[in-house]
C-alpha cells in the first residue's frame, strides 16, 4: 500500500507540505512518489515542481513528474493513478471554507470518492504566520497513533489486509474502535455491548501484532462524532475509516460516516474503499 505514492499538487502550501510529508514516508516503505500536475499553467519547468522534486531526490526516493493539462482534475487524478500503478493516492484538502474544520477541496473530495485505490488526505490546519517546513517537521509521524474505525460488517472484513500493511510498515500504537449507535440500541443493551466487544476482540485477534501496541475502544452514540471525539482523546495521528461504494461506478457521497468525519476531522486521514 506504501510503496509508490502519487501525489496531486497545485501549488497551494498544502499540496506542497503532502510532498513533505511523502518524503518522511520512506520509513513505512514508500519507494517511489509521483508529483502530478493537471493545472494548465503549469509545466515542468516550474521552479516549485522542481524544489519539490529534489526534496523527493534528497530523501533518497525515486521519483517522477507528470504534468498535464485536463479540465477535470479529479478524473485525471484518478486515471494517472491507474495507468502508473501507483499504490496509494496522498493529497492535501486545499479547499477555501470559511470555517477551517469543513475545508475539503471539491476536487479532494471527488478523488476520495471514486478512488479505487486507498487515499491519504490532510488538511494541515497550521496558522496564518506558520512556515509549512516547519510545520511538517514538527508533526508527529503518521503512524505514532492510528485509530481505526470499524463497523463489524463486511467492510471492515475487507480492510483487514490494509491494516496489517499499517502494523508491517511501522505503526507504533494502533486502537481498533466501533460504534453502538444510539439511534439503533438502548445504552442498557449489555447483550449488544457483549456481542460487539466479542467481535472486536475476534477481529484483534486475527492481526499480526508485531511491535504494534493495540487496543480496543467501544463508545456508544453517533457513529461520525464519537470517531472524532476518540481520535481526540488518544490523540491520533492518523485516523483510518472505510468507504463505501464501488470504483469509477460509485455515487456521489462515501457513506454518510465518513463523509462527515472527511469534513469535520483537522487529523491525517487514510481513506480505504471497500
Amino acid at each position: 500500500m506504501f510503496k509508490k505514492l502519487l501525489v496531486p499538487v497545485d501549488l497551494s502550501p498544502q499540496s506542497m507540505m503532502m510532498v513533505d510529508i511523502a518524503t518522511q514516508m520512506e520509513r513505512y516503505g514508500v519507494m517511489e512518489v509521483m508529483i502530478y500536475s493537471a493545472l494548465d499553467h503549469v509545466s515542468k519547468r516550474d521552479p516549485l515542481l522542481k524544489a519539490m522534486e529534489e526534496r523527493i531526490s534528497k530523501a533518497g526516493l525515486g521519483h517522477q513528474l507528470v504534468t498535464e493539462v485536463r479540465k477535470e482534475p479529479a478524473p485525471a487524478i484518478l486515471k494517472a493513478a491507474d495507468t502508473h500503478e501507483v499504490t496509494m493516492i496522498a493529497m492535501a484538502a486545499s479547499g477555501k471554507g470559511r470555517v477551517k474544520e469543513f475545508i475539503v477541496g471539491s476536487t479532494s473530495l471527488a478523488v476520495i470518492r471514486r478512488s479505487k485505490l486507498p487515499v491519504l488526505l490532510d488538511k494541515f490546519p497550521m496558522g496564518a504566520n506558520d512556515d509549512p517546513l516547519g510545520y511538517c517537521e514538527k508533526c508527529p509521524a503518521l503512524l505514532d497513533r492510528v485509530l481505526v474505525t470499524i463497523d463489524l460488517s463486511n467492510r471492515s472484513k475487507a480492510m483487514l489486509p490494509f491494516v496489517q500493511q499499517i502494523i508491517d510498515a511501522g505503526a507504533k500504537g494502533m486502537t481498533l474502535f466501533h460504534v453502538v449507535q444510539s439511534s439503533r440500541y438502548s445504552m442498557t443493551d449489555e447483550k449488544r455491548f457483549k456481542e460487539v466487544r466479542h467481535k472486536i476482540e475476534a477481529y484483534k485477534a486475527k492481526l499480526d501484532e508485531k511491535e504494534c501496541e493495540i487496543d480496543t475502544h467501544l463508545h456508544f452514540g453517533t457513529t461520525a462524532y464519537n470517531i472524532l471525539e476518540a481520535a481526540r482523546e488518544i490523540d491520533a495521528t492518523l485516523v483510518v475509516l472505510g468507504t463505501t461504494g464501488k470504483g469509477y461506478l460509485r455515487g456521489a457521497t462515501l457513506g454518510s460516516t465518513s463523509e462527515e468525519v472527511v469534513k469535520r476531522s483537522t487529523r491525517p486521514l487514510l481513506l480505504i474503499p471497500t
